[in-house]
């Protein structure tokens, strides 16, 4: 597993994960598992996020954890007591969700991931033209 139950309490206090999970760190397993397949959903199009995930200790990716352990903080609350969820793991999940859309979309970058087609830049064509005229005297 890419971070590990006790890595959670980098964003979160021991005694707080144990109340929230009641314990019980297969719930905390399988938030953590859920919060990776959504990163990986979001930018595995573009960046090698599976060898990633095999890396281990301080060789990974200090963004990519963070993403992870933020996202998988949310799912533990949201699976027990959603209605307690403290405002700043909202907007934490909320900030972590825009950065990954931000990357899917080539406005930002995970320069600690490798490309899969090994460019730097984007390889997004738009597409549309400009907008119509009005060519008569109304």
């Amino acid at each position: 597993m890419y971070i590990t139950v006790e890595e959670l309490t980098d964003g979160i206090h021991a005694e707080s994960l144990t109340a929230i999970t009641r314990g019980d760190n297969s719930k905390a397993t399988q938030a953590i598992e859920d919060a990776m397949a959504m990163v990986r959903s979001y930018i595995c199009v573009r960046y090698d996020i599976e060898a990633e995930y095999a890396k281990t200790g301080a060789a990974r990716d200090g963004m990519t954890v963070k993403l992870v352990r933020d996202i998988a903080i949310y799912y533990c609350y949201e699976g027990s007591s959603p209605v307690n969820m403290p405002e700043t793991r909202e907007k934490a999940y909320d900030d972590a969700i825009a950065f990954l859309k931000s990357v899917q979309a080539e406005k930002a970058a995970m320069p600690g991931l490798a490309r899969l087609d090994g460019s730097k830049g984007s390889n997004y064509v738009k597409f549309g033209g400009n907008r119509k005229r009005r060519n008569k005297w109304l």
